[in-house]
């Protein structure tokens, strides 16, 4: 005897329809995603402009900004494979991590200049 189970599913979108909740219901996870893989291109965009402007602070500062901000996520990947860090608490992770992140930006910038 199979259990029945009643799903309520929103209609689909039609062609050309917006979902106006489409941020609010995409997950936290989904973004941090997103977010790593454009600063993985803006990574490379940066070091593009390091190499031609080498000693100017404004370009070292977004290349060590995003660099971080790009490992930071890496990071949140790695210990969210491994099961080090549960799902359900990955919101407190990115937190963390952001907190972590701004403090190496920090430390590091001020051992710079």
């Amino acid at each position: 005897m199979a259990h029945e189970v009643n799903l309520h599913y929103r209609p689909a979108l039609q062609w050309g329809e917006l979902d106006p909740n489409r941020r609010q219901s995409t997950p936290v996870g989904m973004w941090a995603w997103i977010w790593q893989r454009i600063s993985a291109i803006a990574i490379v965009f940066l070091l593009g402009l390091h190499i031609t402007l080498t000693y100017k602070p404004l370009v070292q500062f977004l290349l060590l900004t995003v660099v971080i901000f790009h490992a930071v996520l890496g990071l949140r990947v790695i210990l969210l494979d491994f099961n080090l860090v549960n799902v359900k608490y990955q919101k407190a992770l990115i937190a963390g991590l952001a907190v972590l992140g701004v403090v190496m930006v920090a430390i590091i910038w001020t051992g710079i200049y």
